[in-house]
């Protein structure tokens, strides 16, 4: 059998087993992620402090620094778990649409957006934004604790600076193969 052959039975696949497991195992380690978002949100306002006192003592002793206020270090933190959600959200999503040629979005007759990446992008970002949403609204019913539409904001900073990055990493990835992105039109 020729190369070219072997190629193309390769390429009409109609599910690929390597891409359910990579899909199935970021939606874990997702909904796992979700889960302690969830968990450090449910913390009452002692507990939570308590953690953030930790991290910044833990943070002076490595650098060096005389911290002694933690809001900075919350709301960084803030940012990071969500940028962290960002990333295990965008390669399940990215690697569910890769399952099978037949079900991806390249085959929808219907384009709403201008290619795999974008449309992977965009589920992201809404997928996210939801969470930062649910975990603010979900601090409204924790003792001492409060919802923020800052905090949904501080979220969204470390939501979109990994999209921005995972779009220019993309982008250079495809250059550095020779490749240009599918766009749909």
């Amino acid at each position: 059998m020729s190369a070219e052959k072997i190629k193309e039975n390769t390429s009409d696949k109609e599910i690929s087993i390597r891409y359910i497991i990579v899909a199935a195992l970021f939606w874990i380690i997702t909904i796992s992620w979700i889960v302690m978002i969830f968990h450090l949100s449910n913390q009452t306002a002692v507990q939570s402090s308590n953690t953030s006192n930790m991290i910044v003592n833990v943070i002076n002793e490595i650098l060096g620094v005389d911290i002694e206020d933690d809001t900075v270090i919350r709301k960084v933190a803030h940012a990071t778990e969500f940028a962290i959600l960002t990333i295990f959200t965008y390669v399940a999503l990215s690697s569910t649409n890769k399952i099978s040629n037949q079900t991806s979005y390249a085959e929808s007759p219907v384009k709403l957006m201008r290619s795999d990446n974008e449309m992977n992008i965009v589920f992201t970002l809404w997928f996210t934004i939801l969470n930062a949403i649910f975990d603010e609204y979900h601090q409204l019913f924790v003792d001492g604790r409060d919802g923020s539409i800052k905090d949904v904001l501080i979220d969204l900073i470390g939501i979109v600076i990994v999209l921005i990055i995972i779009r220019i990493a993309f982008t250079i990835y495809l250059k550095t193969k020779g490749k240009s992105e599918i766009v749909y039109t």
